[in-house]
């Protein structure tokens, strides 16, 4: 008989606090983290622009019932690749309390756990196919465990982005998140580059030179990406050019470097269902009905099942994809197991 993994459900006009609270009773998680008083709760403030993030009123419920079962909850994140408010931490904190994950009503602050812009992390050596050296933000180590809130929904590189991809690209440094989608490092556009230096002075490794005509990233670029973020003319850039199937790939090999030795309840929150993700600087319109919450932690697990009732859908919006290479991989790497068992609440 397979060994199948538990996945709680509660279906998406049931979820209050009662519920969520019988959820960590039933997976005894406050048991099994007693005495691991700071907990870090992963959420994704969503872009500017962008509404079709997870309620805060969710995440209010749990950083509650952390308290009642006696931790002290934070919620955390970190800087985004690409140019925006969320690139570093002080508008980045700023747009999340616009959206209102303020301390005044989640009742718990925000910590951006890899520095002021992405340069703080400490490597993660593994033994995979993709990933080498994992750059994960310096600041998990101040948890002693993890609840992963995470909104499920289409994503237009990996067909979705549920607990995996927020724990994956959403706790890996800068410098990880860009392994994840680029095969090379940033270059600069030499005509919008007007030599001020900003990015000589930033770059940690030196690996920047003023040339008579611009800025220029050598061999020693260690591919943090703090360059980027402080380029006033916007002329250094990413190139997005990993395929679909290796940043699926070098995405479990990311949660398994974070998850690894760290205790982590999974919630994926298959809740207005868009066709991408929450970076995206527009309120899209959902491609289905409202599902629920399914938690587990099995993120593996977690995933699949949301996967099974979602996949028609997420099928047509990018039938150039594969998705399920990632839970394929997830699996084949010990981050989980597909097989699962629903217990609804």
């Amino acid at each position: 008989m397979i060994n199948k993994s538990i996945v709680y459900f509660i279906s998406a006009n049931r979820i209050h606090e009662d519920t969520i609270k019988n959820i960590f009773v039933s997976s005894k998680f406050f048991e099994q983290v007693k005495g691991k008083r700071n907990l870090g709760i992963k959420v994704h403030f969503g872009e500017e622009g962008n509404q079709n993030y997870l309620n805060p009123g969710y995440v209010k419920i749990v950083t509650g019932l952390t308290k009642e079962f006696g931790a002290n909850p934070t919620l955390i994140e970190t800087s985004t690749l690409y140019r925006g408010a969320r690139q570093n931490r002080k508008t980045h904190i700023k747009l999340a309390e616009k959206h209102g994950f303020n301390k005044e009503f989640i009742g718990a602050s925000i910590k951006i756990v890899d520095g002021e812009r992405g340069e703080a992390y400490h490597k993660v050596k593994m033994n995979f196919d993709y990933v080498k050296e994992a750059k994960i933000a310096k600041g998990l180590n101040q948890f002693d465990g993890l609840i992963n809130l995470a909104h499920y929904k289409g994503h237009f590189v990996v067909g979705f982005g549920g607990v995996i991809k927020n724990i994956a690209m959403g706790l890996a440094a800068k410098g990880g998140k860009l392994e994840m989608h680029s095969q090379t490092k940033p270059t600069v556009k030499k005509e919008k580059c007007t030599k001020c230096e900003i990015c000589f002075d930033v770059c940690p490794a030196g690996a920047i030179v003023i040339t008579e005509k611009s800025a220029m990233i050598g061999k020693s670029c260690i591919g943090c990406a703090s360059c980027v973020e402080v380029c006033p003319e916007g002329a250094i850039r990413i190139n997005w050019n990993e395929s679909s199937e290796l940043t699926q790939k070098k995405m479990a090999e990311y949660a398994w470097a974070i998850l690894n030795d760290r205790f982590c309840l999974h919630f994926n929150f298959a809740l207005r269902i868009t066709p991408n993700c929450d970076c995206m600087n527009v309120t899209e319109k959902p491609i289905m009905a409202d599902i629920g919450v399914f938690v587990s932690y099995d993120p593996v697990a977690c995933e699949m099942a949301v996967w099974e009732l979602t996949k028609n859908n997420i099928n047509k919006l990018y039938p150039e994809l594969n998705p399920e290479l990632l839970l394929d991989y997830s699996e084949q790497i010990g981050l989980g197991k597909k097989a699962y068992k629903i217990l609804e609440v």
